[in-house]
Formats: structure tokens, C-alpha cells, sequence
């Protein structure tokens, strides 16, 4: 069940466009998103859902706004026919593109493990043509995202898509399918797919967010599209289940019954995934960690930095560079 505790706002500690940062009377620290609560001022008495700090979840111990306490009533004028976040207190107006594609050939979509992923290989890939298209595995609000933030204001990214019950994209969609199509409609035929942040995983076989790339890769294939898996691996996860190629990565091929490709360093072993029925793609990496150096964005996983780990940079490297090829 949630937890909610009221708090006085004692001061804001960052805002950008729809999303807010403040600390309370108390000391404790939450956030908020404008569109769905309205904008918080100092002094003002807020209703907040502690659950995930209660919980000791990867929310970085903030708590998160529900509701402005002195407000009897507040809306926000919207367009569009579609409710986001469907049913809950906090469903939202939204107009989804609507595209007249019937396939998405030329499209190049690269499915990604986690949310870190997208800056790494977004940072890598310097495109002027490069799409995210967020899926609702994971957190909803794609102004949650400080990487998406950061790597929109050095024009890393020219556009976003929430698909789903995800929102606050640059284009909402209803699908991951009529996502893609969105992209391409507006100039981004290369597309990063993946969820935002707050991957979850239940150290079982398949429950875990990304599980949902086996379904998304078997449509976007069947509709034309060019799809590769990002590998998650790394060198420094003490977890035996991601050392070298994580499980998540054998796992996610062996469920997609369509053959794709997936990218790999020129030194990596192929076997599990020619083994698992699809497409290795050994080419040449980015240097991943220089990048994100020269980058100045902060890249982690897990709170570890991605730039540290060799075997994590290869591969993410190598995806990268796969989605930098023409179709």
C-alpha cells in the first residue's frame, strides 16, 4: 500500500521544464511534475508519496509530490482525446500522433537493457537524426530523466516519444509501433528504444522490465523495420547473473522469434548469439568511455559509472556504431 505524509515546501532546489526539485521543512527531499500537480512554491504544503524512499528503492531518496495541499481546484488546459496513466488520480490529456504508414521500413532501431544505455550510445553516436522512443516498463514520466534532460540541451537527441502509458515525450504515442512511425514522420529514422528510469528485476529468469524488447523486436521486425539488440555486459557487476553478457541479453534473444541483429565488439564471442537463432554483427566500437569524458554527462549504472567498465563500453560501442550505418 503507499505511504503519504504532508510536508511544508522550505525551498526549491532546481526546476527545468516540467519537473521540480525541493527540499522540506523536515529535511527530506521530493520532486514533482507540474503538468500533473501544478507548480510547487516555497511555503506551500504538499502531499507526498514516500513509498519508494520507505522502501529504500533507486528513487535517490526523493520522495514524490501528490498533491498541493491549499489547492481546491487547478487544471491545466489540454488537447486531444487519449488519457495517460489511465484510471489513477493523476491521468493526464493527451493527442497522439497519428500516422498514415502502413510499415516502418527505414527505420533503424536499436532495443536497449537499461535507461543508462541511451546516453551512452547517444553520446557516442553524435547524430543529427536520432530518436528516443520511451517505453512504460519503467518510470512514466519522461521528464523524470535527467539523462534525457542533459543530452537534449546538447542537442543529442532531436526527438522524444512516450509510447504507452509513458507521457511528457515531444510526440505522445499510443504504441511502440505508431512510435516508430511518429519518428519517422519527423526525421528520425534512427531510433533508441527503451524504457526510462527505474529498471526493475527480480533476480528471476524473466522478471524484469526489459523482457518487454522480445515482443516490441518481433513487431517492429514484422512491420520493416531494422532492429539490433544493445548487449548488456559488463566487467564490474558483482552480480554472477551480468557478468560478461548478462542474462537479461540471453534471455531477451532467446524469446524473439524473429532473427535480428546484435551488434558485437570485433573481439567478442559470437556462439551464444548465432546459437540462439539471430545475427552477429561484429564492427568496430566507439570509444565509449572517451566520449562520455568529453561529454561531461554523467553516465551510470547501478551508480557505477559506465565509463569505467571496459566490457560494458565495448559492446555499447559496438551498438552504437551498428545504428550509425545506413539501412
Amino acid at each position: 500500500m503507499p505511504s503519504f505524509q504532508s510536508h511544508r515546501v522550505a525551498q526549491i532546489l532546481e526546476e527545468r521544464d516540467g519537473f521540480q526539485r525541493m527540499k522540506l521543512e523536515d529535511g527530506s527531499k521530493a520532486y514533482a511534475l507540474p503538468a500533473v500537480v501544478g507548480a510547487v512554491e516555497v511555503g506551500d504544503v504538499v502531499v507526498v508519496n514516500t513509498t519508494a524512499v520507505d522502501l529504500g528503492l533507486g528513487t535517490g531518496g526523493w520522495h514524490v509530490v501528490h498533491s498541493v495541499g491549499h489547492r481546491t481546484e487547478w487544471t491545466t488546459p489540454g488537447v486531444g482525446h487519449l488519457l495517460k496513466a489511465r484510471y489513477l488520480s493523476e491521468q493526464l490529456q493527451v493527442d497522439p500522433h497519428i500516422s498514415e504508414r502502413v510499415d516502418l521500413v527505414g527505420a533503424r532501431v536499436l532495443l536497449c537493457v537499461l535507461h543508462s544505455h541511451l546516453g551512452a550510445v547517444s553520446i557516442a553516436l553524435k547524430s543529427s537524426d536520432l530518436g528516443y522512443l520511451m517505453t512504460d516498463q519503467a518510470a512514466l514520466p519522461l521528464k523524470l530523466s535527467d539523462l534525457v534532460a542533459q543530452l537534449q540541451a546538447k542537442n543529442l537527441l532531436k526527438c522524444t516519444v512516450t509510447a504507452g502509458q509513458a507521457f511528457g515525450g515531444d510526440i505522445e504515442a499510443v504504441s511502440v509501433a505508431s512510435g516508430t512511425a511518429a519518428l519517422l514522420d519527423n526525421g528520425c529514422p534512427r531510433i533508441v528504444l527503451a524504457a526510462g528510469p527505474g529498471h526493475a528485476g527480480t533476480s528471476s529468469n524473466f522478471g524484469f522490465s526489459a523482457m518487454e524488447l522480445a515482443g516490441h523486436a518481433a513487431v517492429l521486425t514484422a512491420l520493416g523495420a531494422k532492429v539490433g539488440l544493445c548487449v548488456r555486459a559488463s566487467g564490474t557487476d558483482e552480480r554472477q547473473r551480468h557478468q560478461g553478457i548478462s542474462h537479461h541479453a540471453r534471455t531477451i534473444l532467446g524469446a524473439i522469434p524473429v532473427p535480428i541483429d546484435v551488434p558485437l565488439p570485433l573481439d567478442g564471442d559470437d556462439s551464444w548469439v548465432v546459437s540462439s537463432g539471430h545475427h552477429p554483427c561484429r564492427i568496430e566500437p566507439i570509444n565509449v568511455s572517451a566520449v562520455i569524458a568529453e561529454s561531461e554527462i554523467e553516465v551510470t549504472s547501478m551508480g557505477r559509472p559506465i565509463a569505467e567498465d571496459p566490457v560494458a563500453c565495448a559492446h555499447l560501442g559496438a551498438a552504437a556504431a551498428w545504428l550509425g550505418k545506413p539501412n
